[in-house]
């Protein structure tokens, strides 16, 4: 990865996270609260150096194992104590580190691998996913990960003919299923309706938002134009799966990624702005 495209990588989401701030700053919420988005800023960084620096031939063979460890942090949430019977976290100490909005992009990066073994298997972890996001339940995550999925599966490398047609509807039945179970838990103004706070301080805030928003996109967009093939195809698919998650906040109480208050969705960025920028394997 070239020096330019590493520095972009590592500083696109400190825009989202200082408007954040300066929300919760503007509407008498302790900035504190958004530590966990330094922390996640600095892991998040750190992975993509540290990744950057390997083969692109190491980072194929790994993505596959990165992705099975995702599914394993996604199932793990349904072991820990939930909030009124909402599981959707990883207890670290004093942080609770939503695990599909840290990992779900690893998944869908095992899609566009380069070994057919290695795709059939994330496919099996996709629809894994989507079962823990209907049991804990999560309509947003599953609702991204399903709009990334048919992305993917619309290229034809992943599967084909009815294989294709039947995990496509599949992934898409699992997030209206996740829709339709109970969700029970209130909106945190600083991590969940932060977007409503910047907009309800003016047209200004509301610009700033669209321009963080659009700095969060771009890397992946960029990649979009930029490769070909399978790599465009999974660039394509992040992206849709980012933008359905900034989407998704506004049809529910769901954590608003990196302008919100939390460190996974922070986490999720940086795999999924680090996955876009390296290309594929797949052909």
């Amino acid at each position: 990865m070239a020096p330019a495209r590493r520095t972009w990588l590592l500083l696109a989401p400190l825009p989202a996270m200082l408007l954040g701030a300066a929300v919760a700053a503007a509407s008498h919420i302790p900035v504190m609260v958004f530590l966990p988005n330094v922390l996640g800023l600095l892991l998040g960084g750190l992975g993509v150096l540290a990744l950057s620096r390997t083969a692109p031939a190491t980072q194929e063979r790994a993505t596959p194992w990165m992705a099975a460890v995702a599914f394993l942090a996604v199932a793990a949430t349904l072991v820990f104590a939930g909030l009124d019977g909402v599981h959707r976290w990883i207890p670290l100490g004093p942080l609770r580190l939503n695990a599909s909005a840290s990992f779900l992009p690893w998944i869908l990066g095992g899609l566009a691998a380069s070994s057919a073994k290695a795709r059939a298997m994330a496919v099996a972890l996709v629809l894994g996913a989507q079962l823990v996001h209907v049991a804990q339940p999560d309509a947003g995550q599953a609702t991204a990960l399903a709009v990334g999925t048919v992305a993917m599966l619309a290229g034809g490398t992943v599967l084909r003919g009815w294989a294709q047609v039947a995990v496509g509807v599949t992934v898409v039945a699992l997030a209206v299923c996740a829709w339709l179970r109970v969700d029970p838990l209130a909106p945190v103004d600083h991590v969940e309706r932060i977007l409503m706070l910047a907009f309800s301080h003016g047209v200004p805030w509301a610009g700033a938002v669209i321009v963080a928003g659009s700095m969060l996109l771009a890397p992946m967009v960029i990649a979009v134009r930029s490769q070909e093939g399978a790599s465009a195809r999974l660039a394509l698919s992040l992206a849709l799966y980012f933008g359905t998650t900034l989407g998704v906040t506004f049809l529910g109480n769901f954590p608003v990624p990196v302008i919100g208050a939390g460190a996974g969705p922070v986490l999720g960025w940086y795999a999924a702005a680090f996955l876009s920028s390296r290309g594929s394997g797949a052909t």
